[in-house]
């Protein structure tokens, strides 16, 4: 197992490092775990962690079904021309191209939701579920470990919104290839009926 994701991430990760650590979402997710930080004592002393984590491994469990079913989908598309439009394009700058892009949206956030739901198993796990998230009293490792766990489930929901973004933008570059080819046919037919 360690070793597939090792070349997962040094073939797929590595060349996109850019685009997965300088972006709105990893940003967001490391304000959210400074703010559990500094306040998490003062604003999250009431949630039970059983019932936070419940509902994060539920969430994190249907997005990572959603992500592999988007990417098996995305593999097997059943417009050659399409497939073959995304694998062919490139955006300026970049060494990958539109379709490897979209299959790594989908990858990348399977991973990480995958992650998640591995990474809150362990706190269930490790933990009463009858406390409290952050209870008086606390420890500042407590606190640490909550503020990452609470930025990474962040980035989590941050990723999968982005990955709903694009699949609605491959849906817009869909249709406008359905629609060019619908008028390239229509007018390979003008062209037949004028002779």
């Amino acid at each position: 197992m360690l070793r597939p994701l090792k070349q997962y991430l040094l073939d797929e990760g590595v060349p996109r490092w850019r685009s997965i650590i300088l972006t709105p979402e990893t940003f967001i997710a490391i304000l959210v775990s400074a703010v559990f930080l500094l306040y998490g004592d003062q604003w999250f002393d009431k949630p039970k962690i059983g019932d936070l984590t419940t509902g994060l491994i539920a969430y994190a469990s249907i997005a990572l079904g959603f992500c592999v079913a988007g990417l098996t989908i995305s593999l097997t598309l059943p417009d050659r021309d399409f497939a073959s439009k995304l694998a062919t394009l490139k955006r300026p700058g970049e060494s990958t191209n539109s379709y490897s892009d979209l299959l790594f949206v989908f990858s990348w956030t399977a991973v990480v939701h995958w992650a998640a739901v591995l990474l809150l198993f362990v706190v269930i796990l490790l933990s009463e579920s009858n406390t409290t998230l952050l209870p008086a009293g606390h420890s500042r490792t407590r606190a640490w470990i909550v503020a990452l766990i609470a930025g990474w489930c962040t980035y989590c929901l941050c990723q999968f919104l982005i990955t709903l973004i694009t699949l609605s933008q491959v849906g817009a570059v869909y249709i406008k290839h359905l629609a060019d080819f619908h008028a390239n046919k229509e007018a390979q037919s003008d062209s037949t009926d004028d002779q």
